[in-house]
């Protein structure tokens, strides 16, 4: 599945939360209830210009984009004091809650996927969370997408996001990795296997 991308913040010294754009999160609530409202106005309105069948059909179909768009959100929240982390791990019917302690996670690694189908010169660079002996499936904690100049190398527009990942490791507690210079495949497939 694609994933929706995540964005880091600190919420005071105590949290580090990596959670999907407002935005994103508020156009799926609105999916959701306009839908609703759609569904409804179609059975209890006179609908003058329409069949009622259509708004209650339509409606439906945006109802049920938002309610599988959520089902696809995932996000990880920190608590730095108390050295825990819940990760909602989507896509799925059912999506899960993972709940665990820092000492689990492994590194954060930085990665650059060189995308020149997206945008001519294009890379997107990828912050990547790993847990120690495989515990969860490697997380995109952030990500990246920049147009370099012609034959600059990968790791030319990784500034940014290095300085970024960087803080993020050291407040996690974690190794930091650099591996911006290699050309690296998207770690998100659009299609389980």
């Amino acid at each position: 599945m694609l994933e929706t991308p995540l964005y880091g913040k600190f919420q005071g010294e105590r949290r580090l939360a990596f959670l999907p754009p407002a935005i994103y999160l508020a156009l799926v609530r609105i999916c959701m209830g306009g839908g609703a409202l759609m569904i409804v106005y179609g059975l209890f309105f006179e609908v003058g210009a329409f069949y009622p069948e259509w708004w209650q059909m339509i409606g439906f179909l945006v109802a049920l984009a938002g309610v599988l768009a959520s089902f696809a959100l995932q996000s990880v929240t920190f608590d730095l004091r108390e050295r825990t982390y819940v990760r909602r791990q989507g896509p799925g019917l059912f999506p899960s809650m993972t709940r665990g302690r820092l000492d689990e996670l492994d590194a954060v690694v930085l990665i650059s996927e060189p995308n020149s189908r997206l945008m001519a010169g294009g890379v997107t660079y990828h912050l990547m969370l790993h847990w120690k002996g495989v515990k969860e499936p490697p997380m995109v904690l952030q990500q990246d997408t920049r147009v370099l100049p012609s034959g600059m190398p990968l790791n030319h527009g990784a500034a940014q996001i290095l300085t970024v990942g960087s803080r993020y490791a050291k407040a996690l507690g974690v190794s930091f990795y650099d591996n911006s210079h290699f050309p690296s495949a998207n770690p998100v497939l659009p299609f389980k296997r």
